[in-house]
């Protein structure tokens, strides 16, 4: 009987083990069942987001392209985009939404949504730059916006106006700021050192100033987007290079004397340009090709009269590269080949470094979400990857401190900075880019900010803005009694910059 008893028991353990077996199977089963609800459920509200706010877009489709031909007609030039701003400002506010002028002189920040998760920036830059017999060109140095940063800025006001409408950043903790920033072009360089005398602003660009002033420092991550030039057709780029860039200022000085009776007398400060030219192109094969370098240039003053010897030269010269430890390699032999042609003639020359824009690495990973959503629009055979940019701009600069993308995009016909550069086809120059960015951010803000929480995670700054600062912009105060030997490339900078080329 015990036998039988301790059978029945076993069998007994074993039907109630069968049992939790099954309960926690089921359990197990309704969990995933329960995920995989939530995951569609996510996936639906994803897709709804999108097709909501792509539809919001094209309610507003002869607003973006009006405004977007006005702002292409109206150019300005950097740190004097008011009516620019003034535009963006009526459409924010027309729509619902309020901003923050006056910074940076005409620089402005609109804020949707609130909480302490991911705040995500979208970029739209203002200015326009000068290109005489444009169609469009001002009566201030013949500024057109043959770069379509008035492409950018309508952009992203029609993604402001979807995220608005839409609602949805409820719920998300995340924020979207759209900065509209300044002077981008690096030029115009009387006007902006006049404004640095002034105190007005204490450097250059416009994100450059903006950083010093704190404007990003909320800022995890940011959004920019940028013409593809020359390219027609439905086409967008992803994880392009950009160049970094030193600005520096050339001042011979020699001795006047009558050009015709007595040159003799005199000290040819254009000879001695013109000396230091020529060694500068020497100096070109000892450039390797892997440092992207380009040395490019203008004569501002040439002299001040036919009839007398030159006294006084002035040149405004680029040195770009891949690193700052190319650029600042290059930056030596260069201002060498201007101190060999003061030399030769025995003339006076005072060379003026300026820091320009830091090399751009952007966040793969961040352009992977943009890839995902713009090739939806124009197909996976249209988006080029890894171009390597011999140009630059100040997203480079914001890209030292933050996760940073900038997509190009097509839909432009002539050349970037060129008088022909026209727009070609407006949906792929306007709307495409701005549905691509809206789809991107639904990506990013969903679940509490999930994916750009993971973002930010793998992809930490390579500098703070105290180290961008002292490192980078720091040169600045010392610029203007630098050396000609002055070494533009601090090692904490050039150290970041060749981790994230790596």
């Amino acid at each position: 009987m015990k036998d039988i008893q301790d059978r029945e028991d076993v069998n007994e353990m074993k039907d109630r083990q069968n049992l939790n077996d099954m309960k926690d199977r089921k359990d197990i089963q309704s969990r995933e069942d329960n995920l995989s609800r939530e995951e569609l459920k996510s996936g639906e509200n994803k897709k709804n987001h999108k097709e909501e706010m792509e539809k919001i877009i094209d309610s507003i489709r002869e607003e973006l392209l009006a405004l977007g031909r006005d702002l292409f007609e109206h150019p300005e030039l950097g740190f004097k985009e008011f009516r620019t701003r003034d535009q963006a400002a009526s459409f924010l506010e027309r729509h619902g939404m309020s901003l923050e002028t006056g910074l940076s002189m005409t620089g402005f920040r609109c804020t949707l949504g609130q909480g302490e998760g991911p705040h995500i920036a979208l970029i739209a830059e203002l200015d326009a730059i000068p290109t005489p017999g444009h169609r469009c060109a001002s009566t201030d140095q013949g500024a057109a916006h043959a770069c379509a940063h008035s492409n950018q800025l309508t952009i992203m006001l029609g993604v402001m106006k979807a995220i608005h409408d839409s609602g949805v950043l409820a719920g998300t903790g995340c924020r979207v700021s759209l900065i509209g920033t300044p002077a981008e072009e690096f030029t115009d360089f009387a006007f902006r050192r006049s404004l640095m005398e002034q105190g007005l602003i204490r450097h250059m660009s416009g994100k450059q100033d903006m950083i010093r002033c704190g404007v990003f420092d909320d800022i995890d991550l940011a959004i920019s987007c940028h013409t593809m030039g020359g390219v027609p057709d439905r086409a967008g780029d992803i994880n392009s290079s950009l160049n970094g860039f030193l600005s520096k200022q050339i001042t011979y000085t020699g001795q006047a004397a009558h050009a015709g009776a007595t040159p003799h007398l005199g000290v040819n400060a254009l000879q001695a340009a013109n000396i230091g030219l020529m060694a500068v192109n020497a100096q070109r094969e000892t450039f390797r090709e892997d440092d992207m370098i380009r040395v490019h240039g203008i004569i501002t003053e040439g002299g001040q009269t036919v009839n007398s010897v030159p006294e006084r030269v002035r040149l405004d010269y680029y040195v770009r590269g891949r690193t700052l430890e190319a650029m600042a390699d290059a930056s030596r032999k260069v201002n060498r080949s201007f101190e060999a042609g003061a030399h030769a003639m025995g003339a006076q020359v005072l060379i003026t470094d300026t820091p320009g824009y830091l090399p751009l690495a952007q966040c793969r990973d961040l352009s992977a979400v943009l890839r995902g959503n713009l090739t939806r629009f124009i197909g996976e055979d249209a988006i080029i990857d890894g171009q390597r940019s011999f140009a630059s701009g100040d997203i480079g600069d914001l890209g030292a401190l933050m996760p940073v993308i900038q997509f190009g995009f097509g839909g432009f016909s002539g050349n970037v900075h060129g008088p022909n550069f026209e727009i070609a086809d407006e949906e792929m120059a306007y709307l495409i880019p701005a549905k691509a960015v809206t789809g991107t951010i639904v990506d990013l803000v969903m679940k509490q900010g999930t994916l750009a929480r993971t973002i930010l995670e793998k992809n930490p700054p390579r500098l703070t803005r105290e180290q961008y600062l002292a490192d980078w912009l720091g040169i600045a105060a010392d610029a203007e009694t630098a050396s000609a030997e002055a070494d533009p490339a601090s090692a904490e900078a050039t150290q970041a910059c060749e981790e994230a080329d790596a």
